[in-house]
């Protein structure tokens, strides 16, 4: 057994590597690695997983880890586990021969006890989960792909049920934004890859539902591929489109995480949730939709085409209006998408840009999200972007020009049920990193996860 032993020491003066000036130092010889704190008095969960992220995870090949956790506290031993399970997941699974990394299922404490609850590894479980989806080739996740995922998810969970609305019964119900997206796929691809929203509903128990029930309805972006249509994307820039579902992954993988739990530990979530998965794949071709088009929403709104390349917004306007059609309107509403570069050039892959109509909302979303690490951003809906979505031959147009992510969200601020309260987070920096990141290296990060379970299990 190939193990290494990890001991995270608290200290006045602090050890530094001589070559990297980082905080740890590893001894080969007796495959020890210390990571060192710092002082007591200065450290907090922001310094520890950013101690812990320092190490170069990726140069350990060891079957085991097992951490020293004398001196430390039980959330400090949480923190520290949570670091090193997702820092050290990479995904290899396209490799001929991958480089042997630190297991998940094998970090233990050095005296064999058990580190952290078994929900806190489940949460993990699920992030990594997220991450591989979101990794995984566009022509294994498609449309059909996701559906799959959600119904084996739903057999497993009695609380949990799963309907579909495939393309034919999407145009009956008047889903054009949607449909527009997808329409290369339904005419020239196979039916794996045609658009669809596929819903997943979790139902807290009878004996914790009530009329006073909370309804948490959550939409996120799947376009499974975005080639940009007819406004194509320069190749620099469709090179990692696979990640566009980012969204829809996270909504997935709180689902699984919900189905990961005892029932018991279900009981702990007193929400009705609702999630929405908004998918399609964004082809290029004949049949694509184009510039100028004027599409009908499934509220009954018109849109105007201006960039097929800003195909999210459309997805999920669909989505969210059919959020208005459920017998259970739901209270609460929030979209995650990669939405827009807009986004990215101004947070960068620091922090998702929320916007909201109700700031208590956002607020209690906000703290949950940082308890996890995971940060957001409050952007405006600024009234002048209103003006910015207007259109002179339809009752919208979909996008403008710069501040594309405020326009983005003023936009969908048009399909949300009345009297809803809700948050867009627009992911796009921070769903898929292009440098290595606190909690993983460059790749898909399961943004989302943790902040959105802390929510529906503390709010």
């Amino acid at each position: 057994m190939n193990n290494l032993l990890v001991k995270v020491l608290k200290q006045e003066n602090k050890k530094k590597n001589p070559l990297t000036n980082k905080d740890f130092l590893y001894y080969p010889d007796k495959k020890l690695l210390e990571i060192y704190l710092g002082k007591a008095k200065e450290i907090n969960e922001s310094s520890i997983r950013k101690k812990v992220s320092e190490v170069n995870w990726k140069d350990f090949a060891a079957d085991e880890v097992r951490l020293d956790t004398k001196g430390l506290s039980p959330r400090e031993i949480e923190l520290i586990y949570e670091m090193i399970a997702l820092k050290s997941k990479i995904f290899e699974e396209y490799k001929i021969k991958s480089e042997k990394r630190v297991s998940l299922k094998a970090i233990k404490s050095s005296s064999g006890n058990k580190l952290v609850s078994s929900e806190r590894e489940k949460l993990v479980n699920a992030v990594n989960y997220c991450r591989d989806v979101v990794s995984s080739n566009a022509s294994t996740v498609h449309p059909t792909f996701m559906e799959a995922e959600a119904k084996a998810l739903a057999a497993k969970c009695p609380e949990i049920k799963v309907k579909v609305i495939n393309a034919s019964q999407a145009e009956k119900l008047g889903m054009g934004c949607l449909l527009a997206v997808g329409a290369e796929s339904i005419v020239n691809h196979s039916k794996e890859y045609h658009p669809r929203l596929v819903i997943l509903e979790f139902t807290p128990t009878s004996n914790q539902a009530s009329a006073k029930t909370e309804h948490l309805a959550l939409v996120g972006k799947g376009i499974t591929y975005d080639t940009g249509g007819l406004c194509i994307k320069p190749t620099k820039y469709m090179l990692d489109m696979k990640s566009d579902m980012a969204g829809s992954a996270t909504v997935l993988s709180l689902f699984k995480m919900i189905t990961s739990l005892t029932a018991s530990e279900r009981k702990k979530i007193n929400k009705k949730i609702t999630g929405v998965l908004a998918l399609a794949e964004n082809a290029f071709g004949n049949m694509s939709y184009k510039p100028g088009d004027v599409l009908q929403a499934a509220n009954g709104k018109t849109v105007q085409v201006v960039d097929t390349d800003a195909e999210g917004r459309l997805a999920l306007a669909d989505g969210l209006a059919y959020l208005s059609t459920l017998r259970s309107k739901p209270d609460f509403v929030i979209d995650l998408a990669t939405l827009t570069g807009s986004i990215v050039a101004t947070l960068g892959e620091v922090a998702a840009g929320a916007m909201t109509n109700d700031e208590d909302f956002l607020k209690d979303l906000k703290s949950s999200f940082e308890e996890e690490g995971e940060r957001l951003w409050h952007m405006p809906i600024l009234e002048a972007c209103k003006k910015k979505t207007e259109s002179t031959i339809a009752d919208l147009a979909h996008c403008s020009t710069r501040p594309d992510a405020l326009i983005a969200a003023q936009f969908l601020s048009n399909f949300i049920p009345e009297n809803s309260k809700w948050v867009h987070l627009d992911i796009a920096g921070v769903g898929f990193i292009e440098n290595d990141g606190l909690f993983t290296y460059k790749g898909a990060t399961g943004f989302g996860v943790r902040g959105l379970f802390r929510y529906i299990t503390s709010s």
